[in-house]
């Protein structure tokens, strides 16, 4: 994405700095749910990122998905979230 200003009839476009290092994206083998994959990755991204509107809003989108998920699973089947050291 890129933020662009136009200035005496000339366009000027600027990077956006990302939170994520997209180079180190490696969508891991089986890709069984990606909708769920998606879900937990945005709880963690939310995590690392700070709080915010954006990511307020964010974090309850992705707990819903999961909270609705769950209610769909077998009775002895669960979501777990990892604790995370460092």
């Amino acid at each position: 994405m890129k933020i662009c200003i136009t200035i005496a009839g000339k366009k000027h476009c600027f990077d956006v700095p990302l939170l994520v290092d997209l180079s180190a994206f490696k969508r891991p083998p089986p890709n069984n749910f990606p909708p769920f994959e998606l879900a937990a990755t945005v709880l963690e991204i939310v995590r690392v990122a700070g709080r915010s509107e954006l990511s307020k809003e964010l974090s309850n989108v992705a707990t819903r998905y999961i909270e609705n998920l769950q209610k769909q699973l077998p009775k002895d089947v669960e979501i777990v979230t990892a604790e995370r050291r460092g």
